[in-house]
């Protein structure tokens, strides 16, 4: 199963990409603006939640889509993701899934005991032109993640990948799925 993970909301534009960002849309429908950034009060300790037997919400192997409202590694949450970080260490059974257009504050932003990576965390890069992939992905293939990926999305202009892909460390490619909701696998 999988689900989603807010510890915050709100995001800052930073790519083109973000033009015509579904959450700032979403936000407008409720009268609010995507740009006021906010710790979710109720959501924050979403993964170490339990039911009234004592288990937790999340069951072990789920995958948690994490910030899909905001970008784990946005400036404004920096006093939030150590908090996060302890979270995600404290569920090793559970997979994070970490999408973010800013690969460029992720080395400074890892968890002190971060080392070569954890297991749980699988960690992705937006790609929606190849302007930003050329970009964001020799930063991807940089930084110390056990599992990276690429999310060819939202699509706004051809992207070519074939040049990163002979790393080997790219080990998997979504592109935009027919809706918000889901992601699929590219062909």
């Amino acid at each position: 199963m999988h689900d989603i993970w807010n510890p915050w909301h709100g995001c800052i534009k930073c790519s083109e990409g973000c033009q015509n960002c579904y959450m700032y849309y979403l936000d407008s429908l409720r009268d609010k603006d995507g740009s006021n950034i906010y710790r979710t009060k109720t959501g924050f300790k979403y993964p170490l939640s339990k039911d009234r037997q004592g288990n937790y919400k999340v069951k072990s192997g789920e995958m948690l889509r994490v910030c899909m409202t905001s970008d784990f590694f946005l400036e404004e949450a920096d006093d939030w993701r150590d908090e996060a970080w302890s979270i995600i260490e404290r569920r090793p059974d559970v997979k994070f899934f970490l999408l973010t257009k800013r690969p460029d504050r992720v080395a400074e932003h890892l968890p002190f005991n971060w080392g070569g990576g954890w297991e749980n965390v699988f960690f992705n890069v937006t790609c929606e032109n190849q302007k930003r992939t050329d970009e964001r992905i020799p930063i991807l293939l940089e930084l110390p993640f056990k599992h990276k990926g690429i999310m060819c999305a939202p699509f706004i202009g051809p992207v070519s990948i074939s040049n990163y892909l002979k790393y080997g460390q790219i080990e998997q490619v979504l592109c935009d799925g027919e809706n918000y909701g889901g992601a699929r696998p590219c062909h």
